[in-house]
């Protein structure tokens, strides 16, 4: 494999990976605009939901942290708990379907966002 060939596929695979991680970043966008109300009814005894809506009106970024947000307490639920803000009641009555799909966008999300740094350190080094 020649270097023109291996440089061809880098810029490829990096351009593909920016894709999927904005293919990713407006299906997390789209899930934070149509399903607000399922969130926030599944967190009426939690004190994080005041804190949510004000993120969700704060525009695309508070959106976007605000849906950060969903993905911590759902991955790493005891954190919120200790702390107070979230009700055990809520997250176990959470909707599992929806909570699989939110960790699972979460995931390929930090897969995307990881491979792209790796990209850009790669190219950073000039090793491709």
């Amino acid at each position: 494999m020649s270097y023109e060939t291996a440089r061809d596929a880098f810029i490829i695979l990096n351009i593909i990976n920016v894709a999927a991680l904005i293919i990713i970043n407006c299906i997390v966008l789209y899930i934070a605009k149509t399903k607000i109300e399922l969130i926030m009814n599944s967190l009426q005894n939690s004190s994080i939901a005041g804190g949510l809506m004000m993120l969700w009106h704060g525009g695309v970024r508070g959106r976007i942290y605000m849906m950060g947000e969903i993905f911590s307490f759902l991955k790493r639920p005891e954190i919120y708990l200790y702390q107070g803000k979230l009700s055990a009641k809520d997250i176990k009555n959470f909707p599992p379907d929806f909570k699989r799909t939110l960790l699972t966008l979460y995931k390929y999300q930090r897969i995307s966002g990881l491979t792209f740094l790796l990209f850009g350190l790669l190219a950073a080094l000039e090793v491709i």
